[in-house]
């Protein structure tokens, strides 16, 4: 969108995509939650873009003012990192085929215990790069497998990195050493990538430490076929936690998933509901208020799939489909970054 004349060129396609509800990427129910980074249009906001293609697009009077703005190139999203963890070497991505989930490990060189506000993956590949996910082991504790690593960050499509919630942070030590998981997708033609992942520190020790949980569900039976084939995962909370974003993951055949929080009084309320998941747009829902969630209190997610001909995006209507990690396999987890609170005295001191 660098010039009127190619907005007005692509608006016959904004007002297709509006009018389909591909666009804006944002699937949450209005009706469940309020949310940070909610980028949706409103129904209003809608009728004026699309009375002003009908009306031809029009410029205007005076300049062109996006042929005159300068956009400051910036390669990551927040900044420059403190401190930047690369693939040691370029990855090489064969031009066709089944490619198998990578992992590599390098080992962050720290001295000290130190806090991060924020993680930003800069994919290398953007053509070629299914996802990456980044995890913490410390082998000289044990921790060596994906398992018992602490999650630090993820990418998809559709992610977009913001700092973590105020007082809280991620906390690296000595030993560190950065897992990435890789996943990627033939394109027709060899491919090369190197991806890095950005570290924002933090100057003091945060009240919270921001960690990654989810529920999942890895017995998976999906029937060829059907339409809504409805599965579930919990998570619980074992002390008082503050919830913060909550991501639903699945994949081409994924059409809904819903969280609801239960709580130990008996209430349940649905905190999140997206009726049209899009494989393509992986959302990360962030919460405007955190959410409190008292000791004892569960996570459930429900969702369903679309193993039918109707779904323009399954890969093969007519095969049963269990977890697994290519696309046209599925999987069901709903992520969520939370931090636990102090014991009840320390937090009624503060």
């Amino acid at each position: 969108m660098s010039s009127h004349a190619k907005v007005k060129a692509k608006s016959a396609m904004m007002q297709e995509v509006l009018l389909a509800r591909r666009m804006p990427p944002w699937d949450a129910d209005p009706h469940y939650g309020k949310f940070a980074n909610d980028r949706s249009l409103t129904a209003a906001g809608k009728r004026l873009l699309l009375r002003w293609i009908e009306a031809g697009a029009p410029r205007g009077d005076g300049e062109d003012r996006l042929a005159s703005l300068k956009v400051p190139a910036n390669e990551w999203s927040l900044g420059k990192p403190d401190l930047i963890v690369s693939l040691p070497e370029p990855q090489e991505i064969p031009a066709n085929g089944v490619i198998a989930y990578r992992y590599v490990d390098v080992p962050v060189e720290l001295t000290n215990t130190i806090w991060i506000g924020a993680v930003t993956i800069k994919p290398g590949n953007l053509e070629c790069t299914h996802h990456v996910i980044a995890r913490v082991k410390y082998p000289k504790e044990g921790k060596t497998s994906r398992e018992n690593a602490e999650g630090l960050e993820g990418w998809s499509p559709g992610k977009s990195f913001v700092r973590f919630p105020a007082g809280t942070g991620k906390r690296l030590r000595p030993g560190t050493v950065v897992n990435f998981e890789l996943h990627y997708t033939a394109t027709g033609k060899p491919e090369t990538d190197r991806t890095e992942i950005g570290l924002h520190l933090l100057k003091e020790k945060p009240p919270l430490n921001f960690e990654s949980r989810m529920a999942i569900n890895q017995d998976l039976n999906i029937p060829p076929g059907e339409s809504d084939v409805r599965t579930h995962a919990t998570a619980g909370f074992k002390r008082d936690t503050m919830l913060y974003t909550l991501t639903p993951h699945m994949h081409n055949r994924g059409s809904w998933m819903k969280y609801e929080a239960l709580y130990p009084d008996g209430r349940r309320e649905t905190l999140l509901h997206v009726p049209r998941y899009d494989f393509n747009w992986q959302m990360e829902y962030a919460l405007a208020e955190p959410k409190r969630m008292p000791a004892g209190s569960w996570i459930l997610c429900t969702g369903g799939f679309d193993n039918s001909l109707l779904n323009p995006h399954n890969p093969d209507p007519q095969k049963r489909i269990h977890w697994g990690e290519q696309s046209w396999d599925e999987m069901f987890i709903g992520f969520m970054n939370v931090a636990e609170l102090p014991d009840a005295k320390a937090i009624s001191k503060k």
